[in-house]
């Protein structure tokens, strides 16, 4: 396997790890809804650092296009390139949340807390902007089945594509929290299906003999 192959499977899941350790995750009250006032709160104690993850979630979602596509490559079969396809969905959802988090730190910094917390809330819940939630779950669907056309094509080990299609999935569905373990932890199993996904390929790859 190329570098730049090894390179494109694991630089989204890394950086999304360093991005959703840094990141204040979506609180939520006891009705399960949106806690806004304790989320802009938690923007104004923590600004600057919230603000490097999303940039670097920004960052991670561009990447992860790169680790679709190199898995559509090791796969070279349909259900790659759907996988490929739904997988690139999920990473505009992924980019729409660091855009969300972002915009979120500017209105923490109104001097009006509850004007601000009342206008997040009501983008937050806007129907509108449901298509980014639906956007990583077909991420979800696509990691999934990424990583089912892995473990058929016995290509790399089953274990491998197993912890990833664990990892990549939970990369999507947690995007939004509710808790930084949570969200590092499924970049983590992202990373580290990734990782055992390209030293697998490695390992199965032909030795060329001399003579």
């Amino acid at each position: 396997m190329k570098t730049k192959t090894i390179v494109a499977l694991i630089a989204a899941p890394l950086v999304a790890v360093a991005a959703r350790a840094l990141m204040t995750p979506i609180y939520q009250d006891s009705a399960d809804q949106f806690d806004t006032t304790r989320y802009l709160a938690a923007l104004t104690e923590a600004g600057t650092r919230n603000d490097a993850g999303a940039l670097l979630a920004t960052l991670s979602a561009m990447l992860y296009v790169a680790s679709a596509l190199a898995l559509a490559g090791i796969l070279k079969s349909r259900l790659g390139t759907v996988g490929a396809a739904l997988s690139i969905v999920g990473a505009f959802g992924l980019a729409a949340h660091a855009v969300f988090v972002l915009m979120a730190g500017r209105l923490a910094e109104e001097s009006d807390r509850g004007a601000a917390a009342v206008l997040l809330g009501r983008i937050y819940n806007a129907p509108e902007l449901s298509v980014f939630f639906l956007a990583v779950v077909a991420g979800a669907v696509g990691a999934v089945l990424l990583a089912i056309g892995l473990y058929r094509s016995r290509q790399v080990p089953r274990g491998a594509a197993l912890l990833w299609g664990v990892g990549g999935a939970g990369l999507m569905v947690t995007t939004q929290g509710p808790m930084v373990s949570f969200v590092a932890g499924a970049a983590l199993l992202a990373l580290a299906g990734l990782a055992w996904v390209a030293v697998g390929t490695t390992e199965r790859e032909p030795v060329a003999v001399s003579h």
